[in-house]
């Protein structure tokens, strides 16, 4: 009997949802490793490796990342649009609009 065994474990859902709770930005990166794979071990989870629990902690702080930028730049263009109402100046919705698309894209 051969036995062929995974070269990449997929982990449980929850080990995402701990990343994404216990993750914080102040801390350094083996910090919440540490503690991600303390609170799987007492779910009975398997303890994620280091190597998988970096990549996730990673991707998490990018896209927590990339949801700030967005909100920054919706922020300004919104900024931007009540100053101009408020000088008394129409904004050009075709502009508005590309305004939004450009800042979108730019944070993709």
């Amino acid at each position: 009997m051969v036995v062929v065994v995974r070269s990449a474990p997929r982990y449980d859902p929850r080990i995402d949802a701990l990343v994404v709770k216990l993750d914080d930005p102040s801390e350094p990166m083996a910090e919440i490793c540490r503690r991600v794979s303390a609170a799987a071990e007492r779910l009975g989870l398997t303890r994620p490796s280091l190597v998988h629990l970096r990549t996730l902690v990673r991707d998490e702080r990018d896209r927590k990342a990339a949801e700030q930028a967005r909100r920054e730049g919706r922020g300004r263009v919104v900024d931007e649009v009540a100053s101009d109402v408020l000088s008394g100046r129409l904004p050009d919705p075709y502009a508005l609009e590309e305004r939004l698309r450009r800042q979108r894209d730019s944070t993709h």
